[in-house]
């Protein structure tokens, strides 16, 4: 066995290890099933959706914790003209998110970002949220002072705190590939820290 397998090998087995770890964290901790993506009747519903608001025929739209770009995706067709950003707050989706896109040839942008709250969203048109309710807590804010009059955002699963809802649509015609993951208790975080994810997207309208 030569250096470059082993390296290959010991990659390998990071990456394994990560998601593993990663996988279990998220089910036992946070009650929440990690990389699962929009699904295509969730975007079908949204597009539909999104007819009533007034969205310009090349947006700007961006998708926070964007896994494997589902919505991004989706959107791409409805706006041939769009902007396209996802940006993934957690390195491992966000090296497959690369991966897929690479082999898609899509145009879509990607990026990583720790820190959501840092990121730079004033030219967003449209924002959509898969991010669990820990997460959202450091959004608010940053949506009301920076985002120009008429940003829509979409909430996947948890309302925003501090933001007026305008509407909330429901998504839960069909089961959800992993849904008895998400139903899984939060064994070991205090019943303050859990939320219940709904099968709703919220609207909101800076």
């Amino acid at each position: 066995m030569n250096i470059y397998t082993e390296i290959a090998l010991g990659l390998a087995a990071i990456f394994a290890y990560y998601f593993v770890t990663r996988v279990v964290f998220d089910i036992l901790l946070r009650g929440f099933a990690p990389l699962v993506s929009s699904r295509p009747w969730v975007i079908s519903i949204l597009a539909e959706e999104l007819k009533k608001e007034k969205i310009k025929n090349n947006p700007v739209i961006y998708s926070l914790s964007c896994g494997k770009s589902g919505f991004l995706l989706g959107m791409g067709g409805i706006y041939p003209n769009a902007e396209l950003i996802g940006v993934e707050h957690d390195l491992f989706p966000f090296i497959l998110e690369k991966i897929q896109l690479i082999i898609r040839f899509s145009h879509i942008k990607a990026f990583y970002q720790k820190k959501l709250y840092k990121l730079d969203i004033k030219r967003a048109d449209l924002i959509y949220c898969y991010l669990d309710v820990e997460i959202l807590r450091e959004l608010p804010k940053k949506f009301k002072f920076e985002c120009k009059p008429g940003t829509i955002i979409l909430s996947n699963g948890f309302p925003i705190p501090n933001l007026v809802e305008k509407r909330s649509v429901d998504i839960s015609d069909k089961k959800r590939k992993f849904a008895f993951l998400s139903k899984s208790k939060k064994l070991l975080s205090s019943k303050e820290k859990e939320g219940k994810r709904a099968n709703l997207v919220y609207f909101y309208e800076i």
